[in-house]
């Protein structure tokens, strides 16, 4: 856009010139622009007619924006009235305080009615969809069916907000009937919700399609003229012949930003108005163009973009087989300090020559943020959808009773958690002894799946963590504090559910023989191997689990602690023992870690189970150090308590919080699991050699 508004100043400027030189006033009129006149007239039209029609693209977008958060509110908003109403009803029947519940339940209808009303209003205007094509009455009709299953509902609240002291008659009417109809109202708005999400993705599609086609058309016109321009160019005066060329050299390729390097590496005189903006700092004339590259990069990254630089300026090579070597593509670029705004760049490098040799370098700078982060959220939804159908196909891949035992355990442990976040009380304490919970078992859950390669399962757990991590930290906690909670554990919940339907329609593990015990030892290995080789391949590691297992079966609660306790340990010996290669090669240790599973009977005929690694090993003082920011007695502990500090909740080694350590929830979550079975667990290590874990039976 830039370039074409130069192309017009250039044409103006070239009249006015020729206009003030008597020798060719007479010679030249504007009879011989008139076609030029009318192109750059024409393409103002079109330039102004895109400018209005984003306006007007931007109105629908954000109305459309506006219905779309509105029907997605409206879906919140009945499990918010539900929740908000089984808790009065609750709290009514033991003689509870209803303050909080009543401001719930109040504050959930009027916004539900509120976002009715909003979502009926903007569903008005015909007009708004006919010109993409679309038929607004499919969308009022969902409303108005969603007004039908409403309306009752809200008449059996009515008699529950209308006073302070509500009667429990009228309150479990209200429940009873919220109960009811909840499943459906969901149903309605989800509907909702993805109808309008459809039309407003038809009406971008064709706004996309129309602003195309003006771009086209815009391009087209603007290529004529400066074929026209060009032709007039030869016949110019030798007066205007030095301004021209300034002109020409920063005109050429005008775009979002331009600036001219010099063979010395200096940025030009001529800089185009935007390059501040897209910089987000000062470029003065005369600055040092690799400096301001370094300040932009990193420092192999800035010294690949002053070899691209080196060899532009060589007349010998052809630009277009530097393409492919260009690092100057989708650059981050911050604004100077913390927190500030980021965007992408990618710079355009054209030769400008003279008599054969690269006088200068014409940078055009093109802002690819939204491409970027466009292309990025479809990574994104790609991966997510193609973690959905690897979850189906390893649905096949795995030992079936491993898979079943999982899926039910996780949805009773889940249901319960469920259950608890219902019923707790008002005491802070109890918020926080059930939070704690929640972070052991999400974690627990959140092991078990990825050792099973259930992506869409550990992802949402992961998910909830993030939303547990600030309350984990926080000493003060009230009621509302879990609702997020009670949202992200319902998406954990229909994670495990559908992926228990599927296995119930395909695995069927009650119409086959039953698994033996060597079978199931034998996928649980194989699981626990392959969990260790992605975790290592995320992080950039080489590991080979080796498991050496007796002959012999295992007791039903020891196998079921080994299945929540292993793929934590396993993970732990990856993520913090296990080296990088290169770290590695430093220790003359081989590239690839080596992690081993014992499991047998020790010489006291016990079951004993043990997970080593020959990585990192644990230094205590390292330990000691991280125990000194949580607690200030840390210097009076021997080196063996502050060894066992780390199966503390809350403490990790990492310096930060991944998809696979830093909350300091994984070796506690193995304690727990320990204690609860009656085993021993101890921990041996010897710095950059190896680390041991131990878990010990009793008598079984």
């Amino acid at each position: 856009m830039g370039m074409c508004h130069g192309v017009v100043m250039w044409g103006l400027q070239d009249s006015v010139l020729q206009l003030y030189d008597p020798t060719m006033k007479s010679s030249l009129g504007l009879g011989k622009y008139r076609d030029l006149l009318f192109a750059i007239l024409l393409f103002i039209v079109l330039d102004l007619g895109i400018l209005f029609f984003n306006f007007y693209a931007s109105i629908q977008l954000e109305r459309d924006a506006s219905r779309m958060n509105a029907s997605g509110e409206l879906r919140m908003l009945t499990q918010q009235i539900t929740k908000s109403l089984l808790t009065l009803q609750a709290e009514k029947k033991e003689e509870l305080p209803i303050q909080t519940s009543m401001a719930q339940l109040n504050q959930g209808t009027a916004a539900f009615v509120q976002g009715l009303g909003v979502l009926k209003a903007s569903l008005t205007r015909d007009e708004e969809f006919t010109v993409f094509g679309l038929n607004p009455d499919d969308l009022r009709d969902m409303v108005r069916k969603l007004e039908r299953e409403w309306s009752p509902l809200e008449e059996s609240i009515k008699p529950v907000i209308a006073v302070t002291e509500p009667s429990l008659e009228d309150t479990e009417i209200a429940a009873t009937k919220a109960v009811a109809r909840n499943i459906r109202l969901m149903a309605l708005t989800n509907d909702l919700a993805t109808g309008v999400e459809a039309a407003a993705n038809t009406k971008t599609e064709r706004m996309r399609q129309i602003q195309v086609a003006a771009i086209v058309l815009a391009l087209i016109n603007f290529v004529y003229i400066v074929f026209k321009f060009l032709r007039r160019l030869n016949a110019s005066d030798r007066v205007a012949e030095t301004a021209r060329r300034e002109v020409d050299d920063i005109l050429q390729t005008v775009s979002e930003g331009l600036l001219l390097v010099r063979a010395d590496g200096t940025v030009g005189s001529q800089l185009s108005a935007s390059v501040h903006r897209l910089f987000m700092r000062d470029i003065v004339p005369g600055d040092d163009f690799r400096k301001l590259l370094k300040s932009l990069l990193s420092a192999e990254r800035a010294e690949e973009a002053w070899s691209f630089l080196d060899l532009m300026f060589d007349p010998k090579v052809k630009p277009a087989l530097l393409t492919q070597l260009d690092p100057l593509k989708e650059v981050q670029v911050d604004a100077p300090g913390q927190g500030g705004a980021s965007r992408f760049l990618t710079f355009q490098m054209t030769q400008v020559r003279e008599e054969g040799v690269v006088k200068e370098l014409l940078v055009t700078v093109f802002d690819v943020t939204q491409k970027v982060l466009l292309e990025r959220e479809l990574a994104a939804t790609q991966e997510a959808a193609k973690s959905d159908v690897d979850d189906l196909i390893r649905v096949l891949e795995q030992e079936p009773v491993l898979l079943q035992d999982f899926l039910l355990d996780a949805r009773a442990k889940l249901v319960d958690l469920n259950q608890s976040l219902r019923a707790v009380g008002s005491k802070p304490s109890a918020y926080r002894e059930l939070i704690d919970e929640a972070a052991r078992l999400v974690h627990g859950i959140k092991g078990e799946s990825a050792a099973l390669s259930l992506t869409a399962i550990t992802r949402q757990a992961h998910v909830m963590e993030n939303a547990l991590a600030p309350l984990l930290k926080r000493r003060d906690l009230y009621g509302e504090d879990l609702i997020p909670i009670v949202f992200e554990l319902s998406r954990v919940q229909d994670q495990v559910d559908r992926m228990h339907r599927v296995f119930s329609r395909i695995a069927k593990p009650g119409a086959g023989a039953p698994a033996d015990a060597p079978r199931l030892m034998d996928a649980m290995v194989g699981n626990l191997r392959s969990l260790s080789e992605r975790v290592a391949q995320s992080l950039g590691k080489q590991v080979r689990l080796t498991a050496y297992v007796d002959d012999m079966v295992l007791p039903a609660n020891v196998e079921r602690v080994l299945r929540e306790a292993l793929p934590q340990l396993v993970r732990n010996a990856v993520v913090h023992g296990i080296e990088l290669p290169s770290e590695r090669a430093k220790l003359s240790k081989p590239p690839v870690g080596e992690l081993r599973l014992d499991i047998g009977r020790g010489g006291d005929g016990l079951i004993e189970v043990i997970v080593s690694d020959d990585g990192r090993g644990i230094v205590v003082p390292e330990v000691r150090k991280r125990m000194a920011q949580l607690r200030s007695d840390s210097t009076q502990f021997t080196d063996s308590q502050v060894l066992g500090f780390i199966f503390d909740p809350h403490f990790s080694t990492a310096t930060e919080v991944t998809e696979h350590a830093g909350r300091g929830v994984g070796l506690s979550l193995v304690r727990q699991i320990a204690e609860k079975a009656g085993a021993k667990l101890r921990v041996m290590t010897q710095p950059n050699v190896s680390t041991q874990f131990v878990l010990k039976f009793g008598a079984v």
